[in-house]
């Protein structure tokens, strides 16, 4: 059986937990049709009724689980007199492919290649279709038909999409992409200058488009005509506060977060630069607030001007966070606008390549920000916010988020948390883990050993579970029993280096080897007799060298090498040489 991927085993997870809330009762295979199109779909604004109606997955489907008819980006239903008594500018069918299956598989198209050209022909023979195909395809693609006839002397333009969804980890192979092609070409021959387009929604895909929701179009209304560049497109204009206000607040009154999911951290609180801030704001004075602040930047991907406003589709605020908290705040607060202005700046980065991550980091690169800051939107780090939320731990890749939201503090877990607490346990360096700053754990040169997206996902739920069982051990421990040197840090990490030996009972256990391991199996007498062993090394450290102390001691390379050969050499540990 093929190992899942990261991705694999994401989608998985929000597969059941949406079929678990949405509709406990289906068979996955059944819901994973009504999730790829909820997903696929959801620009265009079907509901739940909608949806369903377009899903023709049964027995004599043709291999089709889903088609949609479109006028003008309006779902044509069984009543299609209201969409045919006036011109239309477009026409669109939907078709879905959707499997539970790992991969993307050449039969998929051979089965459409062969069906959907007769059922989509204005002389096809129904009774005969009925033979081999079901009511609702045949009703579903005869409106289709039905529309394109009674609308041809609008000349409207018609394209079909073809949406092939699997759980695939992988792009498709060359010999898919082929035959998608050849399906294609024969569908575009349904009329003339017929577009038509195949798109491939593997694990990746699905994952990015579920977390994304439906495109956002917002409007901000601008005070003096914007600013545009000659390099790429861009625009830099003033916004009145009051306007810029309304562009960040949702219609019941609340901050609008999801413009800030691409921001590197969340709101810092009443530091002195954002209460300088709220002061500028409250302030009297005639000095525009623009003068005084570096303004906001927003990356979308379109931008257009329409008469005194810019519209901007799914907007993301890269950098002005806490000016944006401050000036909500000022409004909620009854403030007023005074007639003054903040500094925007809209761009539209290319849709391949790094620009967008580029732009974040130079944008935020100009104010101190905490180490590890400028890695918040990476990939692998929201993968590890989505998969530990599931498991009851609250990562904050973006700093202050969880706080902010009021969750405790024992359920958050920091980027430098977890890289020391894994650098012990999976690197098998709990001397690094003491001794390195926050600073260097997340440079480059110590980063990439933690922080890789060819790690299982479920290594860094294992590594936290680790620690917290040991932490408690060791404050039960040391209730009748001090710790030498008084405090548990130095301890730690290295009972955690320790687990990984004991619990694989191999002394170069892989990644795939700590996958295995169960921590309900750190009972407390493995624990107990891990602590023993540890205090013994560390007093036999000592006596060769008191002026070393322990904290030396712990954060010691020397000191690791010699716990480990003393870890591997206990007999009751039982560890495979």
């Amino acid at each position: 059986m093929a190992v899942k991927s990261n991705d694999q085993r994401l989608l998985d997870r929000i597969l059941e937990d949406q079929r678990r809330r949405l509709a406990p009762n289906q068979k996955m295979e059944d819901f994973f049709n009504y999730f790829a199109a909820s997903t696929a779909l959801q620009d265009l604004d079907l509901d739940i009724d909608e949806l369903r109606d377009g899903i023709v997955d049964g027995s004599h489907d043709c291999g089709i689980d889903g088609l949609w008819v479109l006028v003008d980006d309006r779902y044509v239903s069984a009543n299609i007199e209201r969409h045919v008594t006036v011109r239309a500018n477009k026409i669109e069918l939907v078709i879905l492919q959707a499997k539970t299956s790992p991969g993307y598989q050449e039969t998929a198209f051979e089965k459409l290649h062969y069906h959907l050209p007769l059922l989509l022909d204005m002389d096809r023979d129904v009774k005969e279709l009925s033979e081999s195909t079901n009511a609702k395809l045949l009703d579903r693609t005869g409106r289709f038909l039905n529309v394109l006839e009674a609308l041809a002397s609008s000349f409207p333009e018609v394209s079909i999409r073809v949406i092939y969804a699997t759980r695939s980890a992988e792009q498709p192979h060359p010999n898919v992409r082929a035959k998608g092609t050849r399906f294609a070409r024969e569908l575009a021959k349904v009329a003339s200058q017929t577009k038509c387009d195949v798109e491939y929604l593997g694990a990746v895909e699905l994952r990015a488009l579920s977390a994304r929701g439906a495109v956002v179009v917002s409007e901000m209304v601008f005070t003096e005509t914007p600013m545009s560049t000659s390099l790429g497109e861009g625009y830099v204009c003033l916004v009145r506060l009051d306007e810029y206000h309304k562009f960040i607040t949702s219609d019941n009154g609340a901050l609008r977060l999801e413009l800030f999911e691409s921001n590197v951290r969340d709101y810092a609180g009443r530091t002195s630069v954002n209460t300088a801030i709220g002061e500028t704001l409250k302030s009297s004075h005639r000095e525009d607030f623009w003068w005084f602040n570096n303004g906001v930047t927003i990356v979308a991907e379109e931008v257009r001007i329409a008469g005194k406003k810019i519209v901007i589709r799914d907007p993301q605020i890269v950098n002005g966070l806490q000016t944006s908290h401050e000036i909500f705040n000022h409004f909620q607060n009854a403030g007023q606008h005074n007639n003054r202005s903040v500094l925007v700046r809209v761009m539209v980065p290319p849709t391949s390549g790094r620009a967008r991550d580029v732009i974040i980091r130079a944008t935020n690169s100009q104010t101190q920000l905490p180490p590890g800051a400028l890695r918040a939107t990476e990939k692998i780090q929201k993968d590890i916010e989505e998969s530990l939320a599931r498991d009851g731990y609250y990562y904050e890749r973006r700093a202050n988020y969880y706080k902010n939201l009021g969750f405790p503090l024992e359920q958050v877990v920091s980027m430098s948390r977890l890289a020391r607490e894994y650098t012990a346990f999976v690197v098998g360096e709990p001397h690094t883990a003491l001794k390195y700053s926050e600073t260097l754990l997340l440079d480059d040169s110590h980063y990439y050993k933690v922080f890789s997206t060819d790690n299982d996902l479920d290594l860094y739920r294992l590594v936290l579970d680790a620690h917290v069982r040991v932490g408690e051990f060791l404050a039960y421990y040391a209730e009748d029993r001090p710790l030498l040197g008084d405090t548990a840090e130095n301890w730690r990490y290295h009972l955690a280096y320790m687990c990984s030996f004991t619990l694989t009972r191999l002394r170069r256990p892989t990644q795939r080897d700590l996958l295995n391991v169960r921590t309900e199996h750190l009972t407390d007498a493995l624990l107990g007799a891990m602590t023993n062993l540890l205090d013994r090394e560390y007093r036999a450290t000592l006596r060769g060298n008191r002026a070393q102390g322990i904290d030396k001691v712990a954060r010691s390379q020397d000191f690791t090498v010699r716990l480990r050969q003393a870890t591997i050499a206990m007999r009751r540990f039982k560890i495979d040489r």
